[in-house]
């Protein structure tokens, strides 16, 4: 296998394994691996040089990362530590991993930012609340994985979210991140330059997410397929009216909202972007499963109960 990320001028260059021929980047290194293996897209990143995942609070030769995670070929991640270590709970009882008494499921690593769980093949993770958290995970969560030399992992993002034309409970499976602009790229800002990647997820997993909401024996849960925007904050950036100052109109924001809605958005959160476009640019399947809290079209406060907030995300967590 090998890595290359499309930016810029090109060169052909050969798979040592394979003899294929791919056109690479001028400015990217080739990093050849063991085929499902994750790759990286930097040269600076060796397994035999100590390589410290700082706000995981591991490092590659302070642990044995390869015993540790080597099996892992899911990653669950979400907004909430609270969500990633219930969830990692449900995980264990469902694939009847017994936990010795008086003992419990114990995070790896540091908690002061991420709290990390290990559950049988699945790591349970929550990645904070926006995409410069999400991205300090993404890029730590992938360079742990590397150094355990796990294969054929997919990421997923399983979390909650303001819906567009659907009601509340309904679960989004999103087939493409877009920004506040309806655009299908992420953009960073890298040493002082505009750089946009693209935001597309695995549509194949989008629709077995679907397939999976309404299966014989369990049951249903509202799911259906639509884009998703990532925005970069949570009130002028989505267009409500419910923050502590507004800078536009009501015709404004139901002109976007509406606009949103009609290219085929269904629902609106605040990492999108930047999970499709890593997972798009690693070459990593990757997989969006959000709850709606409420219809957008209709008001901005979320209004439903303890009790139906947590059967929204259970849905979500459930598919």
């Amino acid at each position: 296998g090998i890595c290359f990320i499309m930016d810029g001028s090109t060169k052909e260059v050969a798979n040592p394994r394979s003899g294929s021929v791919v056109s690479v980047a001028d400015n990217e290194t080739v990093i050849d691996s063991e085929e499902g293996e994750i790759q990286l897209g930097n040269p600076n990143i060796q397994r035999q040089k100590e390589d410290i995942l700082y706000h995981l609070g591991l490092s590659n030769l302070g642990s044995d990362l390869a015993l540790m995670f080597g099996d892992t070929r899911f990653v669950c991640m979400g907004g909430s530590a609270v969500r990633a270590e219930k969830f990692a709970n449900k995980l264990a009882t469902r694939l009847s991993i017994s936990i010795p008494t008086g003992m419990g499921l114990t995070s790896v690593g540091k908690t002061e930012r991420f709290s990390l769980f290990k559950i049988g093949p699945i790591i349970s993770v929550n990645h904070g609340m926006g995409m410069p958290s999400m991205s300090i995970l993404l890029h730590e969560i992938t360079k742990l994985l590397f150094h355990a030399k796990a294969r054929g992992v997919s990421f997923m993002r399983i979390g909650t979210s303001g819906g567009l034309g659907i009601p509340a409970g309904t679960v989004v499976a999103t087939t493409e991140g877009v920004n506040g602009k309806l655009e299908s790229c992420y953009e960073q800002i890298v040493l002082g330059k505009e750089v946009k990647h693209e935001t597309l997820l695995d549509t194949d997993l989008a629709k077995l997410a679907v397939s999976l909401s309404n299966v014989a024996g369990k049951e249903p849960v509202p799911c259906v397929l639509g884009k998703t925007i990532g925005t970069n904050d949570f009130y002028e950036g989505q267009g409500r009216f419910d923050g502590a100052v507004v800078s536009y109109s009501a015709q404004d924001r139901i002109d976007w909202l509406q606009k949103a809605y009609d290219s085929g958005v269904r629902n609106i959160e605040m990492e999108s972007t930047c999970f499709a476009a890593w997972c798009h640019r690693m070459k990593i399947p990757g997989m969006i499963i959000c709850a709606v809290l409420l219809n957008r079209l209709e008001g901005d406060q979320v209004t439903a109960t303890p009790e139906q907030l947590q059967q929204y995300s259970a849905n979500a967590q459930e598919i």
